[in-house]
């Protein structure tokens, strides 16, 4: 039996880890694109964005994971904080560094016309679950986040498919495949949040970047303690997650909605479809717009209430 303690899963030159951390940032971009586009955004802001994002991700998750390095005094991890390929990348820093940065744009931009704060964080922020999900098979990759020994006579042991088994055989013991489990929440989060909350638009601008703040920081909260290698930071920063989340969630749902003109689009063209199948869009009062919406019919939106 093979212990892939320590080892790094490579295709040809390229290290696994590296090849889910830029398909699962490809993967969260496509996602931003589409409801970007949706929202009337220029593609130039877009990748001006993106450009900012990126990078920063990268440096905001590889610093808060020297930190934590730091913390727990493993100097080793800290003296080669370039060797990224080799793990250690914290999603909350990532997160945390890029959002700040992309604020910063949004709200210091010239640009004659403006991107809505909270439309902004709630097309950005829940797309990273699927970064997210794709970037923990990155950790299988390199055969870590796992969990406590797994039993081979254990329900868990019995359901996973024998490559995982195989793979979480570490230090010389079946582990629990955390990677796996965070993975899969992440997925369902994605699939939720993004594709039936953001796509129907039934919640205010900026609620939906609250449910991904504190949807993660449950699920981060409730695995951080079941890790082999957990850190106080980590738990620290989940917890943080939950509280944020929650306020945002309550300002951007329950405070200042009468700051937008509500109206719904229709998604299909034949007329008894208007009433069940439409997605509802926000458009500030204070833009001056008159605003004139097409849906994919050619229809011009309909006013909802407010």
């Amino acid at each position: 039996m093979a212990d892939f303690a320590g080892v790094q899963l490579k295709v040809g030159p390229f290290y696994v880890y590296s090849l889910c951390i830029m398909l699962g940032m490809l993967a969260s971009i496509l996602t931003v694109l589409f409801f970007w586009k949706r929202e009337k955004y220029s593609f130039d802001r877009f990748a001006i964005l993106i450009f900012i994002a990126l990078p920063t991700a990268i440096v905001g998750a590889r610093m808060f994971f020297i930190i934590q390095q730091a913390i727990a005094h493993n100097w080793q991890t800290v003296k080669r904080f370039w060797a990224i390929w080799e793990g250690g990348l914290s999603i909350h820093g990532g997160v945390i560094v890029s959002t700040i940065c992309c604020v910063a744009y949004v709200v210091f931009s010239k640009h004659p016309k403006r991107i809505d704060l909270k439309k902004a964080f709630s097309i950005i922020l829940p797309a990273v679950l699927i970064g997210q999900a794709i970037g923990r098979w990155g950790n299988f990759a390199n055969h870590e986040v796992y969990g406590g020994i797994m039993e081979e006579n254990s329900l868990a042991f019995k359901i996973l498919p024998s490559v995982i088994r195989q793979h979480m055989f570490i230090s010389g013991h079946y582990r629990l495949p955390l990677f796996l489990y965070e993975s899969i929440a992440n997925f369902v989060g994605y699939i939720v949040i993004v594709w039936i909350l953001n796509f129907f638009n039934w919640l205010r601008p900026g609620t939906t970047a609250g449910i991904y703040i504190l949807y993660y920081g449950i699920i981060r909260f409730g695995m951080e303690p079941l890790r082999e290698d957990n850190y106080t930071i980590y738990k620290v920063i989940s917890a943080l997650y939950i509280v944020v989340g929650i306020i945002f969630v309550i300002v951007c749902e329950f405070m200042g909605s009468s700051k937008y003109n509500v109206y719904k689009v229709p998604l299909y063209k034949p007329q008894w479809t208007k009433k069940y199948f439409y997605f509802i869009v926000y458009e500030p009062k204070n833009t001056g717009i008159n605003f004139n919406l097409k849906s994919k019919n050619n229809k011009t939106a309909v006013a909802a209430k407010e």
